[in-house]
């Protein structure tokens, strides 16, 4: 089929340096590697191309899958190429993938391989295999799609042809979702990016898993147990679909399935979840950091996913700012305070800024208290600074603090008070 000819795909995907693919093929058979094929992005949009002469194909990263060692058909590569123009950024053992770089166009390679769970939702065990055997593990019938170097033709075991033209995303397997609750993610994903439909089945089985909940590990459980699916793999997939160009779309697509629910039942109920990222992704704070923070419980859910510690740290400043303001209203003199007050207040605490802003996204009551800190108190200074007060005859000290705080105080209740 000549969409699937080596020259008519370089043709259509321009980042790709003529003769580049025999070059690929050439290494393979050179090391009698019985198979090679690009999978990926590029053959869905290879195939979107040519229903659609307006589409754009953008060139990523280019995903070769061969039947051989991937070590040793790198450094064919380098020989053919030379060393200079083939670059290694990195290899994976455990899943028998190797990265790097021609010409600056990053390709991945990776051997053929098959996975079984042996406990749903942790990572698999992976064995080398044929490349219809690759296909068959692989999570959606649109991504299970190959283009064979040697004899130009597409591999399609499960009509992933017919649901591009459909616009249609469906699982692979019925244990597609118990084996990896992640697909959910990536399905919600793909759906926005592609505006493509989860279909009817694959809506079917996320919700029959997730009523089931089949793994050995439940929300509320000890933080360092979670199967990899459910702990830091959920993280690096939340992160991708918070980062990409169609998070709010994937989002929805992810509440409406019921897929937030492997994250936190809260987040499935939460009418405004998206509006509050926006506005932190607005504030330049991780969304992933935003969205842990309106679970039920974000500190142990920032456990759990293996959050960074500057993330655990607006969350629990947050989590702390919370609180205090929560004891705070047990009585009514706090709407009495001025400025200053709720100044010393609030930079007692010692929140980051960001926990501020992620309290403010959630409703609190006090808000707008919180609000008037955040743009307006914080920036006073004192009208009197250390050097001042030295020329006045003070002694350096702690009482010099104490006036430069004095001072301070009262000009944010000069310039706020009777507003």
């Amino acid at each position: 089929m000549e969409l699937f000819d080596k020259s008519e795909i370089e043709k259509e995907i321009r980042e790709l340096p003529n003769g580049i693919l025999e070059i690929l093929l050439d290494a393979a058979v050179s090391l009698n590697i019985n198979s090679i094929a690009i999978v990926g992005g590029v053959v869905r949009d290879l195939i979107t191309k040519s229903k659609n002469k307006n589409y754009e194909i953008i060139l990523n990263d280019l995903d070769l899958i061969i039947e051989g060692e991937t070590s040793n058909y790198v450094k064919e590569l380098q020989k053919i190429l030379g060393p200079e123009r083939v670059k290694v950024i990195r290899n994976n053992t455990t899943y028998k993938t190797t990265e790097i770089a021609i010409n600056g166009i990053k390709v991945d390679i990776a051997e053929a391989r098959e996975e079984t769970y042996p406990i749903p939702g942790e990572n698999p065990i992976v064995e080398s295999s044929t490349i219809k055997n690759d296909l068959i593990r692989r999570d959606f019938n649109i991504n299970a799609m190959a283009i064979e170097l040697k004899e130009n033709r597409l591999i399609d075991l499960f009509s992933g042809l017919d649901a591009i033209i459909n616009k249609e995303i469906d699982f692979l397997h019925k244990s597609s979702v118990l084996e990896d609750p992640t697909r959910i993610i990536r399905a919600s994903r793909y759906s926005a990016k592609l505006d493509f439909r989860i279909s009817n089945q694959a809506l079917g089985q996320i919700k029959d898993t997730m009523n089931i909940w089949p793994w050995n590990w439940h929300i509320g459980d000890k933080t360092h147990l979670p199967p990899s699916a459910l702990s830091i793999r959920l993280k690096m997939e939340l992160e991708l679909l918070l980062k990409s160009k169609y998070w709010k779309n994937a989002l929805k697509n992810l509440k409406d399935c019921g897929g937030l629910k492997i994250v936190d039942p809260k987040l499935e109920n939460d009418e405004r979840i998206i509006e509050k990222i926006f506005i932190a992704k607005k504030s330049n704070i991780e969304p992933l950091t935003a969205l842990v923070y309106e679970s039920e419980d974000p500190i142990s859910l920032a456990k759990r996913l293996h959050l960074d510690q500057q993330q655990k740290e607006i969350i629990e400043g947050a989590f702390q700012l919370q609180k205090s303001l929560k004891d705070l209203t047990a009585n009514d003199l706090y709407k009495k305070w001025p400025p200053s007050k709720w100044t010393t207040f609030l930079e007692e605490i010692n929140a980051n800024e960001s926990s501020f802003i992620l309290e403010i996204c959630k409703e609190n009551p006090l808000k707008e208290y919180l609000k008037s800190w955040l743009y307006n108190w914080k920036y006073i200074e004192s009208p009197i600074k250390g050097d001042d007060l030295i020329a006045k005859g003070w002694e350096p000290g702690p009482g010099m603090g104490i006036e430069i705080k004095r001072q301070r105080m009262k000009l944010i209740d000069e310039k706020f008070f009777s507003k």
